[in-house]
């Protein structure tokens, strides 16, 4: 077994080598995040961008339980459960972030929703309403594009001194 002084003179010596193709878990890493901030926020992001508003209120809370797979502990969340008016009608549908203990119901919120199809919606929350999904697809494309210019140096001649 090598010892950590033998690793580190062999990366060291393989400097170029190993530069030459960084770049490659980087972008696997940034496509991964790429992919993963896509699958959390793409229906956020519409809403975002298409939706519209409306005054809404919680009108309830239904108790969901957040269990890790590989502990034995869980964890409960209140999702409330909020209804606003649109088109003739009233839309109930179960929001994404919920609270630790039930809040008090008929709280007015703001809801967001899709004009086409209205049971998709969420409470409008300004900053929240870009979190998590925001920050890893950024992270993603910044990794993405940090190994784009890896790949490029990596074709270039190397320099000699």
């Amino acid at each position: 077994m090598a010892s950590a002084e033998q690793i580190v003179a062999r990366l060291t010596s393989n400097r170029e080598k190993i530069l030459r193709y960084a770049w490659i878990p980087q972008v696997l890493a940034g496509l991964f995040l790429l992919g993963l901030g896509y699958f959390m926020g793409h229906a956020h992001f519409h809403l975002i961008r298409q939706g519209a508003r409306a005054p809404g209120r919680i009108v309830g809370f239904k108790q969901e339980n957040f269990r890790r797979s590989s502990e034995s502990f869980s964890t409960t969340g209140y999702m409330p459960i909020v209804e606003f008016h649109t088109n003739d009608r009233f839309v109930q549908f179960q929001d994404w972030l919920g609270a630790g203990i039930a809040g008090s119901k008929n709280v007015p919120v703001i809801v967001l929703y899709d004009p086409a199809n209205p049971s998709v919606a969420m409470i409008d929350r300004p900053v929240w309403n870009w979190i998590p999904w925001a920050p890893t697809f950024a992270v993603g494309l910044l990794l993405v594009l940090s190994a784009i210019n890896g790949f490029f140096r990596s074709q270039r001649p190397a320099e000699t001194s």
